[in-house]
């Protein structure tokens, strides 16, 4: 997986430049994260990546602490955008966290209404917003776990 570190960054920036352009922001994390930061969230995190034949064309993350478990930078190449792609990764994400997660936490900006509506769709509600260091607005969101039986 480390070695998939390259591409990885590649995709998450190219899908990120229209989150970027959306909030007036070319230095949003996810467009400042170098590759060592990857190479360490690989070491850390659950880190998916979804492949077409050979190529990367898009990944997630999932930190966890605790029984929490933080999802972040789901990120899908701009070309294979609203496939279901997205989708695909959170759910499979949500299956490959370690037993006794009982919440997934995550947040995007609030004005990506499909974003958001992607992931209502899922099962996350809105638990609340804050404003980040440079004025956005981030709506977070929290999704209860059920344990298998």
């Amino acid at each position: 997986m480390d070695g998939d570190a390259g591409e990885l960054l590649t995709v998450q920036r190219a899908a990120f430049v229209s989150e970027a352009q959306r909030y007036g922001d070319p230095s949003m994390p996810p467009l400042r994260e170098d590759l060592d930061a990857v190479r360490a969230a690989i070491g850390e995190q659950v880190v998916l990546v979804a492949l077409r034949g050979t190529r990367l064309v898009g990944a997630v993350r999932g930190r966890v602490e605790g029984s929490t478990a933080h999802v972040g930078r789901l990120a899908v190449a701009p070309d294979q955008q609203r496939q279901g792609l997205g989708s695909a990764l959170l759910g499979a994400l949500e299956e490959a966290l370690p037993q006794g997660i009982t919440e997934l936490r995550l947040f995007t900006g609030g004005d990506s209404a499909a974003t958001i509506a992607r992931y209502e769709r899922a099962g996350y509600v809105r638990a609340g917003e804050s404003v980040d260091d440079h004025g956005t607005t981030l709506v977070h969101l929290v999704k209860a776990v059920t344990p298998p039986a």
